[in-house]
């Protein structure tokens, strides 16, 4: 039995060093294989592709080619005409039932169309806006993996602290209850200590719930088990220039990926009012065309035989003359679209602005703040040293002792949090500004140890 304990121990503990840390840029690689928003995203991306061709297509010729087999019949009359010398000659011809046969083919190449121009356009336009959606949805799989990753990992250094807090007040209990046993506290020490007790442990088993979920959160977008995740270690500032605020929300309305979407969509619809007025306009075609028909029974005079064949090649000009003001209404509300999504745009524009202002205002001050926090941390850890070296000599009471603790371990978290909001913000920033990707996400990656 011992035996099969030392080799479990030694198995588990080769099994523990080979598992490596996971870090921000290893989460994110198997979000990509794995979350189905972002495989979605790529379909639709690349679709784009397919209406390119649509969009080259439209003005490419077109083929057509029939045939018709059947039975038929066929009376005509000419007058007036002439043959072998003789005028006013009258011609007749005649099928009850025949056979009739029919073939055609024709080709057609638009040359002046403005509802294909309009229709070209919005095609392209769509294409454009697939590239921004791919990039926004991106960007959206590295701001969700983040924010899981760091909520993972900010629930495991709270839940550390509070059961840190917990043993803290579990031995003060202990203590409390021996000093009561030989009458040197009082029973409401003891009362206010485990009072103290039980509500850090309903605090702990909260926490550990919320740890939980967010467990089951990262593996369904990861598909794995958040083990061992790596923490911030420090704050670097050197590669986020954060200059001026303004600049920063410049380039977000212009390189916003869902501004861009906006911006596209106006085009869209743009395109879609000279598509609708186009219905007025005039449109040349080049056109080449051939049939043949021939018909072939018994007619009024006996045996006949009709053949016909045509072909041309040249321009068709086609001209609506008018509509009854359909077009004209029609245009009109897409025009309208067109004025109702600027202003959304501009909506969107402010609430980016607010966005890129919030992460830009949160990063300038962070390291003042970090300051503060590392200051008040030392101040609580001296001021916890203190207490308890006064509370040995019983200057200091067994509630000052656990407030000092509780103390202490919020200045400890702060700074920690700190340090987990300062690399979200910065992730925030880049996205706000549509200039969030890999590289960005590799900088805040370096931060964590």
């Amino acid at each position: 039995m011992k035996r099969l304990r030392l080799i479990a121990a030694l198995t588990l503990a080769s099994i523990t060093s080979t598992t490596h840390a996971a870090d921000l840029m290893s989460a994110w690689q198997a979000a990509q294989t794995r979350d189905p928003e972002i495989a979605a995203a790529r379909a639709l991306h690349q679709q784009a592709a397919f209406r390119l061709e649509q969009a080259k297509a439209l003005w490419e010729p077109t083929l057509s080619a029939g045939g018709t087999v059947g039975v038929g019949g066929a009376d005509s009359r000419t007058k007036g005409a002439e043959a072998m010398g003789q005028n006013d000659v009258t011609f007749k011809t005649n099928v009850y039932l025949g056979a009739l046969t029919r073939a055609s083919i024709g080709a057609q190449k638009a040359w002046i169309s403005p509802e294909r121009e309009a229709q070209s356009k919005q095609l392209e336009i769509s294409a454009q806006i697939a590239d921004a959606q791919w990039q926004q949805a991106q960007q959206n799989l590295i701001m969700h993996t983040a924010q899981r990753y760091f909520d993972v990992v900010g629930a495991e250094l709270k839940l550390n602290s509070l059961q840190r807090q917990e043993k803290a007040v579990q031995q003060a209990a202990n203590e409390i209850k021996k000093r009561q046993a030989i009458g040197d506290a009082s029973v409401m020490d003891v009362q206010e200590t485990i009072a103290n007790l039980f509500e850090i442990q309903a605090q702990v088993l909260t926490q550990e719930n919320n740890l939980a979920m967010m467990k089951v959160a990262y593996r369904q977008l990861v598909g794995q088990a958040p083990t061992q995740l790596l923490a911030p270690s420090n704050l670097s500032f050197t590669y986020v220039n954060l200059v001026d605020a303004n600049i920063w929300v410049q380039q977000s309305k212009q390189q916003s990926p869902s501004l861009k979407i906006m911006r596209l969509q106006q085009a869209i619809q743009g395109q879609e009012a000279k598509r609708i007025k186009a219905g007025n306009a005039m449109t040349v075609d080049w056109v080449a065309q051939a049939q043949l028909d021939r018909l072939s029974g018994l007619g009024m005079h006996g045996s006949a035989s009709n053949q016909l064949a045509q072909y041309m090649v040249g321009m068709q000009i086609n001209v609506p003359l008018s509509t009854g003001g359909m077009v004209e209404s029609r245009e009109r509300e897409a025009l309208k679209q067109v004025e109702k999504l600027r202003y959304d745009q501009e909506a969107a524009e402010q609430v980016i602005e607010q966005r890129v202002r919030d992460a830009w205002q949160s990063l300038s001050s962070a390291p003042a703040r970090l300051q503060a926090l590392t200051q008040s941390e030392k101040a609580s850890k001296a001021r916890l040293a203190a207490t308890r070296k006064a509370h040995r000599t019983g200057a200091r009471t067994t509630n000052e002792l656990l407030g000092a603790e509780h103390d202490a371990t919020q200045a400890e978290l702060a700074v920690m949090q700190l340090r987990i909001q300062t690399a979200i913000d910065q992730l925030r920033l880049f996205a706000a500004s549509g200039d969030l990707g890999e590289a960005q996400l590799s900088q805040v990656n370096a931060l964590l140890k």
